[in-house]
């Protein structure tokens, strides 16, 4: 969905859920879709997002009734998992989702997937996870076996973090970039003009774009980084950056 198709069909749920006093949501968003969300600021008392997880990536936009608090909402209705145990060999996370592709599945119908060697957990809505459970037998040439299981039962991924220390003289994406993998500031800048770099899960070519505290940024080829902390000063007058690296 384009960000104007998004933003109408948030519309239109959250009036549906303040109109009917009932529960609406859309499918799992890409985290670029959730970001566009967040400039609609009339509707953030009643929006929800939610994957299956806390810290899931793709999440689905719950639109809650006014009587109904985020606590005392429970999403196991609207969100199925399940657990997938290969037979022999391993499988990644391409793998998986390639076969749940060849289901006919539509992406926004799938929300994470994690995979540790012979096992797999991923997250679906409820309306396609009956042909999931029957049709889903292989992953590739493997055969598998699927479970159905509660959402809390989806085990914690253990993500490799690594800290970066940094100064720059302005939080600009270029200078940010180029601290955060080591490279040179022509070279990061080219990498941003080229369309490799995003900054909130949307592909930014300025090189002088601002970088802000909690921002996410990615560079094709070398992974994600968060800006966690912004410091003071040194001597020099430079900023000091705490950034976290995901691999």
């Amino acid at each position: 969905m384009q960000n104007t198709e998004l933003t109408r069909r948030a519309e239109e749920l959250w009036q549906r859920s303040d109109a009917q006093n009932i529960i609406t949501h859309s499918n799992f968003l890409t985290p670029a879709e959730q970001h566009s969300l967040a400039g609609l600021s009339h509707i953030q008392s009643a929006l929800h997002l939610f994957g299956g997880r806390t810290d899931a990536e793709r999440r689905v936009a719950f639109f809650l009734p006014d009587d109904l608090t985020h606590e005392d909402f429970d999403p196991s209705s609207y969100i199925t998992a399940f657990h997938l145990r290969c037979r022999f060999g391993v499988f990644g996370h391409r793998d998986v989702l390639g076969s749940l592709l060849g289901l006919g599945l539509a992406r926004w119908s799938i929300g994470d997937i994690y995979t540790k060697e012979e096992d797999a957990w991923f997250f679906c809505l409820p309306s396609v996870a009956k042909a999931i459970a029957r049709d889903l037998t292989k992953i590739g040439r493997n055969g598998v076996q699927i479970t159905e299981i509660p959402l809390h039962e989806v085990p914690e991924p253990e993500p490799e973090r690594e800290e970066v220390r940094f100064t720059v003289s302005s939080c600009r994406l270029d200078a940010v970039v180029s601290g955060t993998w080591k490279l040179s500031r022509k070279n990061a800048a080219s990498l941003i003009e080229s369309g490799l770099v995003s900054l909130n899960y949307t592909v930014c070519e300025r090189t002088s774009a601002t970088v802000e505290a909690g921002d996410v940024f990615s560079l094709r080829g070398y992974g994600k980084a968060s800006l966690r902390e912004l410091g003071g000063k040194s001597r020099k007058e430079r900023i000091h950056l705490v950034v976290e690296r995901y691999f």
